[in-house]
């Protein structure tokens, strides 16, 4: 049966993971993307309320994450009776640089002719969007840093497991504030996590026998009380390593977030004046 080590033990008979990540932050390597999010309130979290469904690829450098082309749809509740819900239309997005792409399909409005890609500043896309869009996945650790691997590591116990290792911790929302360098984001209010957050995130992270990561589950509880907010994250890691040059959409095909507004305006008929029938 494995047996639980403290986390000193567990790297002396480890491969290191966070050194396991740093080697795989070179220029045009890749990782693929496997990822569900659940949300809801109270310990339901992992098998009631809306969500969110990710699969894509993300394309690495040194300095970690720096392209990504992903496929994301909505998840909703389950029918009555236990019948799995209705599969939304899917939303693929690219991302290239700070230069963020979204599919023209799914645009509400008119979209001119042979454009199929609308090019959106990145802060006008809404926070969830935003987040999605850095690194095609909505995990609360960035787990391409290494100094946040060493840190997650640090607050983990380690258990071996078939092909590799398991590493459970949980850090509350007070201590992330003081251990990670930089603002660490609350999801559900976009603003930066200080002392004062009420909050907690727990974790189980799987590695092979390299140290790479596998797989990363989260529960991150925001507020405090009976039945705080949950969002349960499921990321599954495959492929690190294998080429991948993400490119932009051709140009032709792109028409820009402002140019797309002024379309829209011109396609509107002007409203009639009220003849006194309304």
């Amino acid at each position: 049966m494995p047996v639980a080590t403290s986390p000193a033990a567990a790297q002396a008979g480890a491969a290191d993971p966070a050194s396991a990540l740093k080697r795989q932050l070179r220029n045009e390597h890749g990782v693929r993307i496997s990822e569900t999010n659940r949300y809801s309130f109270g310990k339901e979290s992992t098998v009631s309320g809306t969500g969110t469904r990710i699969s894509g690829s993300l394309q690495l450098a040194p300095s970690g994450p720096v392209a990504a082309d992903f496929t994301w749809w909505d998840l909703s509740r389950p029918q009555a009776g236990g019948l799995p819900s209705k599969k939304a239309d899917p939303y693929r997005v690219i991302r290239v640089g700070k230069d963020v792409y979204d599919d023209g399909g799914r645009y509400p409005g008119p979209v001119p002719e042979g454009k199929k890609w609308i090019r959106f500043p990145n802060n006008h896309r809404g926070r969830m969007a935003q987040d999605m869009a850095q690194d095609a996945s909505l995990q609360p650790i960035n787990v391409y840093e290494p100094s946040v691997m060493k840190t997650v590591l640090k607050r983990s116990t380690s258990t071996p497991v078939s092909g590799g290792h398991l590493y459970r911790g949980s850090m509350s929302y007070e201590e992330l504030s003081k251990v990670f360098k930089g603002a660490f984001i609350n999801w559900t209010s976009g603003k930066p996590i200080d002392g004062k957050s009420k909050g907690k995130i727990s974790w189980r992270l799987w590695t092979d026998r390299d140290g790479l990561l596998k797989r990363l589950i989260t529960s991150d509880t925001a507020g405090a009380g009976k039945d705080p907010l949950v969002k349960w994250s499921d990321t599954r890691y495959t492929g690190w390593g294998f080429h991948l040059a993400i490119a932009a959409p051709p140009a032709d095909e792109v028409i820009d977030e402002d140019d797309l507004l002024e379309y829209v305006r011109t396609q509107n008929t002007p409203i009639p004046t009220d003849a006194g029938n309304t």
